[in-house]
């Protein structure tokens, strides 16, 4: 899941970071966002996340999440981030 998410350029994005399917992704601290925005963005696309530490979100998938399951995953991250940049951008 990482490495698949490590494939999403993004100028908010500080650090994707985990360990197997235990993933966080880190958005910079500067922006006028944060984690739970993020959050609250990919729970509107079907993908529950939990905000931590101010600008982290992190997904915690079950074990028994299939392949097909952490594509669609990624692919809503992957939309959630271009949403995610249009706020920041209708922001300035």
């Amino acid at each position: 899941m990482k490495r698949e998410l490590s494939k999403i350029k993004s100028p908010l994005f500080k650090e994707i970071r985990g360990r197997g399917l235990f993933v966080g992704v880190e958005l910079k601290n500067e922006l006028p966002v944060n984690g739970s925005d993020f959050a609250k963005i990919l729970c509107g696309e079907g993908l529950l996340t939990k905000s931590t530490h101010d600008y982290t979100i992190r997904l915690a998938p079950p074990l028994v999440i299939t392949s097909e399951e952490v594509k669609q995953a990624v692919e809503i991250v992957a939309e959630g981030t271009h949403k995610l940049e249009q706020m920041v951008a209708n922001m300035k």
